[in-house]
C-alpha cells in the first residue's frame, strides 16, 4: 500500500475556496481505481493548516491519480491558495492489523 501525506498552509483569505476545491478533488479521487482512502483535515489550532491523508493500492495507481484532469485542475487551483510549496511525503507500507 502507498500512503501519501501532504501538508499545506493556506492564505488566510483563501480558506473557504480552498476547502471547496479539496472537497471536489476528494469526490473525484474516491472514484479512481486503487484509491482506498482520501481525506483531508483542517487544524483546530490554525484553520489555515491542512493535511491530506491518502491510501493507494500501488504506486502506479497514485501516479495515474496525479495525471487525472480533476487532480491537475485541483493542484493548479490550490497553488493560488497556499503559502509556500506543499510538503508531500509518500510512503510504502504494509498493514499490521
Amino acid at each position: 500500500m502507498i500512503v501519501l501525506t501532504a501538508y499545506v498552509v493556506l492564505q488566510p483569505d483563501k480558506v473557504e475556496p480552498a476547502l471547496k476545491a479539496c472537497q471536489t478533488v476528494k469526490r473525484h479521487s474516491l472514484t479512481e481505481d486503487g484509491c482506498e482512502r482520501y481525506d483531508f483535515f483542517q487544524s483546530l489550532d490554525d484553520p489555515t493548516r491542512i493535511v491530506f491523508v491518502e491510501e493507494w493500492s500501488s504506486k502506479p495507481h497514485l501516479d495515474t491519480h496525479f495525471q487525472q484532469a480533476a487532480f491537475q485542475a485541483f493542484f493548479a487551483e490550490l497553488g493560488g491558495y497556499i503559502q509556500g510549496p506543499p510538503e508531500i511525503r509518500i510512503f510504502e507500507s504494509s498493514r499490521l492489523t
